[in-house]
């Protein structure tokens, strides 16, 4: 492999692209200015400025230069790195000059790490577009850019090819946005069709084996199952394939905050509510019980449309509208979050006074939020009172009613 894969140098050219006048970053509208091909510093280590200009030919030695100094060095702790092909290392060179020259073994990267440590090749693709930001105004940028990372790598690889969902996405010049204004209906359909699978693999059912912590732990790929869901979900959770305290603490939230049995115990209820499909406007359209559950759900909390178990434009448009009431990211997608917030209970002053896990964890997160309340499980005065000074603290109607709006705010 020569001292720079090049194939690298020119994915990193193709997705940064040249400005020869530093901008703001593109997430913090401020601070670092980029220049170049996304250079952040000069040679000296001093940052841009906004408005300062080079030439190209700057651009492209700065970004040689950082190559040699900033990532190769880093990127030769991977495991037989100095094995990989020129369009391997160009790919993970790729991959590093988006996302940090220390990413391997760094946490919030364990699954890459695992694949890159074990020479995983069938599972590339689906770890690498994992990273792509979900959610944000970058996720298509992003998700184009892992694509073509992970065909570059898998040219340079025996007997794996890039999957044909992704070729499809990549060989389409056409993006269409009717579900989704930040995320095109072709990156929604691709990653629809890798949700849950390793690409290249023989799809497999989940293992049955209830899950808890013991000591030695239990571990193996149904653990990382679950951890991936639980932090799809919103959990702060290392996919490491370990069921620890923190495993169970994670669990214990998503059942508290689901209306599940709380016990910290991965079942067939839990599972299940964990490993639900995400629910779209599709063509043909989606059908099924799940969807019926939805629509009664949405029925319950006030909106009208039919129970027909169809997920049709009438039932995008109303989980739009939710969401948008919830203060959600509004993409018509029913997932875990949309989904936890919308069968959340709704709590308020009552007699006699509403009692649960639910309240209980409302009152823990009050108090971390510095209000003084008891964490006794009862919805009473001094917890209504609480709730409305965290309302009015954060611009909502204070009325001491915990419904969407309020939960999606406490970080439910």
């Amino acid at each position: 492999m020569a001292a720079i894969p090049m194939p690298g140098v020119t994915l990193i050219k193709q997705f940064e692209g040249l400005h020869l006048e530093a901008y703001p970053d593109p997430l913090s509208g401020a601070e670092p200015y980029t220049i170049g091909w996304g250079s952040t510093r000069r040679k000296d280590g001093s940052p841009f400025y906004l408005g300062e200009r080079i030439t190209q030919a700057d651009a492209d030695d700065l970004l040689i230069w950082q190559v040699e100094r900033d990532f190769l060095p880093a990127l030769e702790v991977i495991p037989q790195w100095e094995t990989f092909t020129a369009s391997q290392a160009g790919a993970i060179l790729s991959f590093a000059y988006n996302l940090g020259a220390g990413f391997y073994g760094s946490s919030g990267f364990q699954t890459i790490s695992r694949v890159l440590e074990d020479a995983d090749w069938i599972n590339l693709e689906y770890a690498l577009t994992l990273y792509r930001n979900p959610g944000s105004n970058v996720e298509e940028g992003l998700l184009r850019r892992r694509l073509a990372e992970s065909q570059v790598f898998l040219k340079g690889t025996t007997g794996v090819e890039l999957s044909v969902a992704g070729h499809t996405y990549l060989s389409d010049a056409a993006r269409t946005y009717s579900q989704n204004a930040q995320l095109s209906d072709q990156a929604i359909q691709y990653l629809a069709a890798i949700k849950g699978e390793p690409i290249g693999a023989t799809p497999s059912p989940p293992s049955k084996r209830v899950l808890y912590l013991i000591d030695p732990p239990l571990t193996g790929e149904d653990v990382r199952l679950i951890q991936e869901a639980l932090t799809q979900a919103g959990a702060p959770l290392v996919v490491d394939g370990v069921f620890g305290s923190a495993t169970k603490q994670a669990v214990e939230w998503f059942q508290r905050s689901s209306g599940l049995s709380v016990d910290g115990v991965v079942g067939d209820a839990t599972r299940a509510s964990l490993l639900q499909r995400s629910l779209y406007l599709a063509e043909p359209y989606m059908t099924g019980e799940d969807v019926k559950a939805l629509q009664i759900a949405l029925h319950q909390q006030g909106f009208d449309l039919e129970t027909d178990g169809v997920f049709g434009p009438g039932t995008h448009e109303v989980v739009e509208t939710f969401q948008r009431q919830a203060g959600l990211l509004v993409d018509g997608v029913v997932g875990n979050h949309t989904r936890r917030v919308l069968h959340a209970r709704k709590l308020y002053l009552a007699l006699p006074h509403l009692q649960g896990d639910d309240v209980q964890w409302l009152q823990k997160t009050l108090t971390r939020f510095g209000l003084n309340v008891t964490t006794d499980g009862v919805f009473g005065p001094g917890t209504e009172w609480a709730v409305k000074q965290f309302q009015a603290n954060n611009h909502l109607d204070a009325d001491g009613t915990v419904g969407p709006q309020t939960w999606v705010k406490l970080g439910l």
